[in-house]
């Protein structure tokens, strides 16, 4: 008796399933192996700052295009040449097996763009290609023929015999859960590749444990697979273009910040702060003056901002930017005039109307995890003569995300500022410090970058106050 040409083929009764099982997994490692190695290598973005939707979206094509045959290219090296018994009969045919992978290795380059960005997106888009991969390979692979029942078998079975089994224990439920708290520690310390690799093999091995595998004699339909193919491939050019438009702001925006400081050190140090508001800016940008060059030695790696299991507080003198400007503004143009000077030693005002905005920022060389400061102690000098309320508050920013998140720590007043304290012509600064809380958990996981903003009372809103920042201690936990 002959098999019909369109049955789909059975596993044969002498093929040992462990070692076929090994083989499509060998396969399916080696595929996806190929397409990762190629998207690091080839998937970057565009030297361009603002290129063409037409020219990102011909690029996001190739990436996809280039992920795919990468994915081929290992699958087909490692089916050629691998010396498994089932190498020599497949299941199935390398076409259909290559189609079923694709719909994963299309959403490679999106994966690789977004985790570069510390994206979320990165682990989510690495779950659906986990989950397409599983139900394409379980539609694709053939079931192992079950042996017939004779009636003598069926005589022999207790009626409901089946209601009373007990399920049996399933060990990769909990293989799943480790995971899944691993991943979730993965993306709280920011280290999302590993996210996105745990959370795929989740995804994976629920759908596969979920999605019922065909019928013996279920006739095979590659036509119905390269359509699928198809679409998943359009979905994904989509959201590796939109990948590429996001990486391509995010780095913008961090160059902007990088000349900011890169024009700051070539600015020029004859003129007086004063001289240059006076001639009208629009906002501006003071600079601490430059201290001569001292010898110092190097800190000890153990007291680096980022280290785990520091114990001691960690002093950052502040040597960033003061920041000028009036709304609806939410910083300084990029024209803004740049000079050198400390607010208690100038006098700075607005022009008009506005009331002018005071901000102080600090960038850290590392970033420094929620979870491992307590506290943040910034310390100020107040020369200000005029009386009034002054209220200062802090911001913590993760300039390394795309979107910037920010958290308050509220905001806290100048005790030296208050009627009780207040004294007029101040010889020196008074020195004061306060003191911020740091939330454990919170939008953000980390920050690189502390925003002091300082705020007068509405009498003195359009006068730049002198107080200047001095230090932060950071505390760890």
């Amino acid at each position: 008796m002959t098999t019909p040409a369109h049955a789909a083929p059975t596993f044969q009764a002498d093929r040992s399933p462990v070692s076929l099982n090994r083989f499509l997994g060998y396969l399916v490692a080696a595929g996806l192996v190929n397409a990762l190695i190629a998207a690091f290598l080839l998937c970057r973005l565009p030297a361009a700052h603002a290129p063409s939707l037409k020219a990102l979206f011909a690029r996001a094509s190739i990436y996809v295009c280039i992920a795919a045959l990468a994915g081929l290219g290992g699958g087909w090296l490692y089916w050629r040449r691998s010396a498994t018994p089932a190498a020599s009969d497949p299941p199935l045919s390398f076409s259909r097996f290559a189609l079923a992978n694709a719909v994963a290795w299309v959403w490679v380059p999106a994966v690789v763009l977004f985790s570069r960005q510390d994206s979320l997106a990165a682990p989510a888009l690495a779950m659906i290609a986990a989950a397409l991969l599983a139900a394409g390979l379980r539609k694709t692979l053939p079931a192992p023929a079950d042996t017939p029942h004779t009636a003598a078998d069926w005589q022999q079975r207790e009626l409901f015999s089946d209601s009373f089994l007990i399920a049996r224990r399933q060990p990769l439920a909990y293989f799943v859960a480790v995971c899944l708290y691993a991943a979730g520690l993965a993306i709280q310390q920011t280290e999302t590749l590993e996210a996105c690799g745990l959370l795929a093999l989740c995804a994976f091995l629920a759908v596969w444990k979920l999605t019922l595998t065909p019928a013996p004699d279920a006739p095979a339909t590659p036509k119905r697979d390269a359509r699928r193919l198809r679409r998943v491939a359009v979905a994904a050019v989509l959201v590796t273009l939109y990948a590429l438009v996001a990486g391509i702001g995010h780095r913008n925006h961090a160059e902007d910040d990088a000349a900011v400081v890169a024009g700051a050190r070539d600015a020029p140090r004859n003129k007086a702060p004063n001289a240059a508001w006076m001639a009208g800016y629009e906002s501006l940008i003071l600079w601490p003056v430059p201290q001569k060059k001292q010898i110092v030695a190097p800190l000890p790696a153990e007291t680096a901002l980022a280290a785990p299991k520091t114990a001691r507080p960690i002093i950052v003198r502040f040597d960033g930017p003061y920041w000028y400007f009036q709304p609806p503004d939410t910083r300084p143009s990029p024209t803004a005039h740049q000079d050198h000077g400390t607010p208690i030693a100038v006098d700075i005002q607005s022009r008009n109307t506005f009331p002018l905005i005071m901000e102080a920022h600090q960038s850290l060389s590392s970033p420094v995890r929620l979870a491992r400061c307590r506290e943040i102690q910034v310390t100020l000098l107040n020369r200000e003569n005029r009386s009034g309320d002054i209220n200062v508050g802090i911001l913590l920013t993760d300039a390394t995300a795309p979107s910037r998140p920010t958290i308050s720590l509220g905001l806290q007043p100048l005790e030296s500022s208050l009627p009780a304290r207040f004294t007029f012509l101040k010889a020196t600064p008074v020195s004061e410090t306060l003191r911020f809380s740091i939330p454990a958990q919170a939008k953000i996981r980390q920050f690189n970058q502390i925003t002091v903003s300082i705020v007068p009372e509405e009498e003195n809103a359009e006068v730049g106050v002198k107080v200047a920042v001095d230090q932060f201690e950071l505390t760890p936990r």
